[in-house]
């Protein structure tokens, strides 16, 4: 006859049995069976998330997308994920690559070093083991498997030789909100996904995507976005954000309420929006975001002769702070920005380089805001430009009215009438520019607002009519040395339209 101990001891046995055949075939039970303290039932976002996994592992979804709060697990599970699907299929094959090769491989050494060694693991997965003779942090193979089970790269990086059929996921391929506001790193994001990533997909294999919602142009928001080109229609989308509509955190074991009301207290609110609500940074707060403004190419003006050519510095501040020079082609009512000088260099770099910005774009009158070096920096500039034999109204003003409302009273004209190029190059000063530029945010604390103040500048001098002819050149004799510092005399009134047909006729 079996002793007690002898039956609680089978049924403990027949127990883990049956755990362990539940934790094959059922994702959330296997995140709960290797790490039951995390993957907590209290946790329902992360139950959400296994539940469209586990759709993905039967064949259910095709493409899913999960953007979460940092540290709320999201990378984590889908660790996990891979190491589950490995486990139920050892010939299988997995990519995953992110916005750094480091954060890669780092994914990559938590399944291949930390799941595939736990005990549940192997209890689970006993013959799901890393092969010894393919062991690469950026390509494994599980033991048996003849190609890489297990491989992955950053963003722009090389995927040589490598299919995957199982999983390709794409994790977090934009950094910060810095590569957010770059036009040139979302579109490297964009053309490395369409170009490299998705060349590795074997016919039928799912996409997984996990990111931050920075921008509606990221691979996420292009895929979901309805108006998108690239809208995928049945793509399963899991989004969800820091605080509830009551104000209430989406999970108290995560962080409490108080913790993100403290968090959004100190963080920018577009940050906020989209880091932490996400809500991508063109919903909330950018002043100029490349949607709303009018593009260009060069080669579509090249034809055609300005009314006037007008430029607009802003000389650096403060050490960290840019010099911003800008020039504007004038076609009837329309500034067209062909031009610029943006860099932290100091004044005997960037006085050579305005004059010469001057000359080569033929620029007729160039105001130079002096509130902080400025009237010296227009002589040094009138100067160079007299040693080149070269003749443009150089100008300096002092500026006494409040930046941040200035830059807003403009907004509306430039997002009207100015055009901003679109075939720069990357790592360019126009590049720079743009950057900046389109990173300048309505309410938060802004880094640098160079750019945005320059445009200002030239917004508030350039005027809302057309040039016409040569007529002020009889009517007005202006002594633009003179008058250098005082633009104000002609920049006003009926005398700045003579002044600008002046300058159209020169």
């Amino acid at each position: 006859m079996a002793k007690p101990n002898d039956k609680l001891k089978e049924l403990a046995e027949l127990k883990a049995k049956l755990d362990i055949a539940e934790a094959r075939k059922d994702f959330w039970k296997f995140c709960k069976y290797i790490d039951p303290v995390f993957f907590s039932d209290n946790k329902p976002h992360l139950m959400l998330i296994a539940s469209k996994l586990q759709a993905v592992a039967d064949g259910k979804i095709k493409k899913l997308a999960v953007s979460l709060p940092p540290r709320a697990g999201k990378s984590y599970i889908i660790s996990v994920f891979c190491a589950w699907m490995l486990g139920r299929n050892p010939t299988g094959s997995i990519m995953r690559n992110s916005y750094a090769a480091t954060l890669a491989e780092k994914f990559s050494k938590d399944i291949r070093d930390g799941i595939f060694e736990k005990p549940a693991f192997k209890r689970v997965f006993p013959n799901a083991t890393v092969s010894k003779k393919s062991s690469a942090v950026d390509a494994w193979s599980v033991a048996g498997n003849t190609q890489p089970s297990y491989f992955c790269a950053g963003v722009g990086g090389a995927i040589t030789g490598f299919g995957c059929k199982t999983l390709a996921i794409l994790d977090d391929p934009i950094k910060n909100i810095e590569e957010a506001l770059s036009e040139t790193v979302i579109e490297g994001v964009w053309n490395w996904y369409t170009s490299t990533h998705l060349s590795r997909l074997e016919t039928g294999c799912p996409e997984i995507h996990i990111a931050t919602r920075w921008s509606k142009r990221d691979p996420i928001g292009r895929l979901t976005d309805p108006d998108s080109e690239y809208c995928v229609k049945d793509m399963e989308v899991i989004t969800i954000s820091a605080l509830d509509n009551k104000g209430k955190s989406f999970c108290e074991l995560i962080k409490t309420t108080k913790e993100y009301h403290e968090i959004r207290r100190i963080t920018d609110p577009f940050i906020w929006e989209a880091e932490f609500m996400q809500h991508p940074i063109e919903e909330k707060g950018l002043l100029y975001s490349l949607d709303s403004l009018h593009r260009f190419s060069m080669d579509e003006i090249k034809t055609k002769t300005p009314d006037g050519i007008l430029g607009f510095t802003d000389t650096a501040d403060l050490g960290s702070d840019y010099l911003c020079s800008l020039i504007g082609y004038r076609y009837g009512d329309y500034t067209y920005i062909t031009d610029v000088v943006f860099t932290q260099d100091g004044v005997e770099l960037t006085e050579p380089q305005v004059a010469a910005l001057i000359i080569r774009n033929k620029c007729q009158m160039m105001q130079i805001e002096s509130n902080n070096g400025g009237r010296q920096f227009t002589r040094n500039i009138k100067r160079l430009l007299q040693e080149k034999k070269y003749s443009c109204s150089v100008t300096s003003e002092t500026q006494t009215k409040n930046k941040e409302t200035r830059i807003l009273m403009q907004a509306g004209y430039v997002k009207e009438y100015f055009y901003f190029r679109n075939d720069y190059e990357a790592g360019s000063d126009y590049d720079k520019f743009m950057r900046q530029f389109t990173g300048y945010v309505k309410l938060g604390r802004n880094t640098h607002d160079d750019a945005v103040d320059a445009c200002t500048g030239l917004a508030e001098i350039v005027p809302y009519r057309k040039f016409s002819t040569k007529q002020a050149q009889k009517q007005y004799n202006f002594d633009f040395e003179r008058e250098a510092d005082k633009p104000s005399n002609y920049l006003g009134g009926e005398i700045t339209d003579s002044y600008l047909d002046f300058m159209g006729g020169c």
